[in-house]
């Protein structure tokens, strides 16, 4: 193997985890900061269902950080396939009203 594909073997792996480690902390970021904010209004108001509905929403929102992610990645890599292949839209044209 040569020298520059190792290189970019070692680029393509150090992304991929980047990207499994921004999903990661995404997430959790997304649950603990609604789980706190739930505990919080539940010791304010002496409640017990607000962590539980806070929770919902965290997971929620942290199901929509993915998708976000993952969808981004989804396409760059097809525009990134798009470019090589030469079926860019640039240059093309465009209908002018």
């Amino acid at each position: 193997m040569k020298k520059r594909d190792e290189k970019k073997e070692r680029k393509e792996i150090f992304g991929a985890l980047a990207m499994i480690m921004q999903i990661g902390l995404s997430m959790m970021t997304c649950m603990g900061i609604s789980f706190a904010i739930g505990y919080y209004v539940d010791q304010a108001l002496g409640t017990k269902f607000w962590v539980l509905i806070m929770l919902v929403i965290g997971i929620m929102a942290s199901i929509r950080s993915l998708f976000i992610l993952t969808g981004k990645i989804a396409s760059t890599e097809d525009d990134q396939k798009n470019i090589s292949k030469g079926d860019s839209d640039e240059g093309s044209k465009k209908d002018t009203l």
